[in-house]
């Protein structure tokens, strides 16, 4: 029996912040002595359900002497694990989600935090948060920008019909805790010349786990949903601004990404987990308010802002994947 078992049952899903944030520590796990991968196989792949019967069901046996270890929420409940805790949104805020996902998934994040190992936080304040929630202490080992990000685009905003420096981008789920409708409404208060020549771009899918909502855009918006990495680096880069307005996050990916991939300005809500990975490098909005939120895409409209000058040597894969591998007590990666 292997000392660690990596759970995989998010190999299947689409690649958004957990997913990336599992794979590209997985990977990395992967590499040490004694770690191995469990994942779906035969009759437990093929659907979302049966995945997660597995999950709940199989997994746990497979595991049965080893330390096991969830990148994501779709982890057993019945294991003391290492479990990564990406946010506490669901316990903290329902409203944001479907009722379906609340009554399935309330009582496994509960169950979960209760016989959980080591707990995983994505960032400073969300470790802060797990510890106020539930009076666990937890690690630190946030996201990072994959190496797509990080280099010189190969994608291109030439099939988008983009102008280089001419466009806003937002990126992310199309989920309440986003707050695209207020952004909507603070796009629609540049005017309609403004939006004609800076065009707002919103990358992202929308998942059936949220609350049914939808957004009534003003012109100039361009949906582009769910776009490869090599072009999502390149539209980061050639933006005139990236803009985040989210209610709450546990981390922000797209704030290290834009940053590695050489945003130009980034106009984020004031949250603290921001603040955390910005610092002063960010023009901040109240999103609670469109008013401050249309502040914010003026400044960026007009170029004026800092650019984002994140310490990117903060946030490494390697170097998250190596403080949850010493919590694990893993061996170091031969060289």
């Amino acid at each position: 029996m292997s000392a660690v078992v990596v759970n995989g049952a998010f190999r299947s899903q689409r690649v958004t912040g957990q997913q990336r944030y599992a794979t590209e520590i997985a990977n990395r796990l992967l590499r040490r002595e004694g770690v191995v991968e469990a994942r779906p196989r035969g009759r437990w792949e093929g659907s979302a359900e049966r995945e997660w019967a597995w999950t709940l069901a199989r997994l746990p046996r497979l595991a049965a002497g080893s330390t096991l270890v969830s990148l994501t929420s779709r982890a057993p409940l019945s294991q003391a694990q290492a479990l990564a805790v990406h946010d506490l949104f669901i316990l903290t805020h329902p409203e944001w989600y479907s009722r379906r996902y609340i009554a399935t998934h309330v009582p496994v994040l509960r169950a979960q935090l209760r016989r959980a190992e080591v707990i995983i936080a994505v960032s400073e304040p969300a470790a802060e948060e797990i510890h106020a929630a539930v009076g666990r202490e937890a690690i630190v080992a946030p996201n990072a920008p994959s190496d797509v990000f990080r280099s010189v685009p190969t994608g291109s905003i030439d099939p988008y019909g983009l102008t280089p420096g001419d466009y806003l981008l937002t990126v992310g789920s199309l989920d309440p805790r986003k707050n695209l409708d207020r952004l909507a409404q603070a796009y629609g208060a540049l005017g309609d010349a403004t939006r004609r020549t800076h065009p707002l771009v919103v990358v992202g899918a929308s998942a059936s786990i949220y609350r049914e909502s939808s957004t009534t855009w003003p012109t100039g918006m361009r949906a582009l949903g769910y776009v490869p990495d090599e072009d999502l680096a390149a539209l980061y880069r050639h933006a005139r601004a990236v803009l985040f307005p989210s209610l709450a996050e546990g981390f922000g990916l797209p704030l290290v990404e834009a940053a590695a991939a050489g945003a130009r300005h980034v106009v984020i809500s004031d949250l603290a987990v921001f603040r955390w990975i910005c610092g002063d490098s960010a023009t901040y909005v109240d999103p609670g308010s469109a008013g401050s939120i249309t502040e914010g895409l003026t400044a960026a409209v007009a170029d004026d802002g800092p650019a984002p000058a994140v310490d990117l040597t903060r946030f490494t894969w390697d170097g998250s994947a190596s403080r949850i591998a010493d919590a694990l007590g893993l061996a170091k990666v031969a060289a």
